[in-house]
């Protein structure tokens, strides 16, 4: 039997640019050999970040005010959504869209987190099983 998986993880500021890096696969090695580059052009984004993610939050501090020890202090969330290898090969590729773009909403309206807050998600289909990175802050 399958089940929904979600993994919380917490960064401070200086872990941004890595974390960013990363899920929008700019870099050139990755120590993880379960990433096949190759396939990295069948990723996508539900929420495209169009800047890193240490301006993105820059913006919203500013747009809101936000007053905090920004340089101590974990500074957003990620979540990785994702389920087992069979389940995606059973769903199918448009069921597997669904499946992100339903747990996109869920947490964009999880008590009143508001997407204005997601950063970015962006879904990995070039890894043996697919999963969506969902930064927020």
């Amino acid at each position: 039997m399958s089940y929904a998986i979600i993994r919380n993880a917490k960064y401070k500021k200086e872990n941004l640019a890595g974390l960013y890096k990363h899920n929008e696969r700019k870099n050139t090695n990755y120590s993880n050999k379960d990433i096949n580059k190759n396939n990295s052009l069948k990723n996508y984004s539900i929420k495209q970040c169009n800047t890193t993610y240490s301006n993105a939050i820059k913006v919203l501090q500013k747009e809101n005010n936000l007053q905090g020890r920004i340089k101590t202090t974990n500074v957003a969330c990620e979540f990785i959504i994702t389920s087992d290898k069979e389940f995606f090969e059973k769903i199918g590729e448009e069921e597997t869209k669904r499946y992100f773009q339903t747990a996109y909403n869920f947490v964009a309206n999880y008590k009143g987190l508001g997407e204005k807050y997601i950063l970015s998600a962006k879904v990995h289909l070039d890894e043996s099983t697919p999963h969506m990175h969902l930064v927020f802050v």
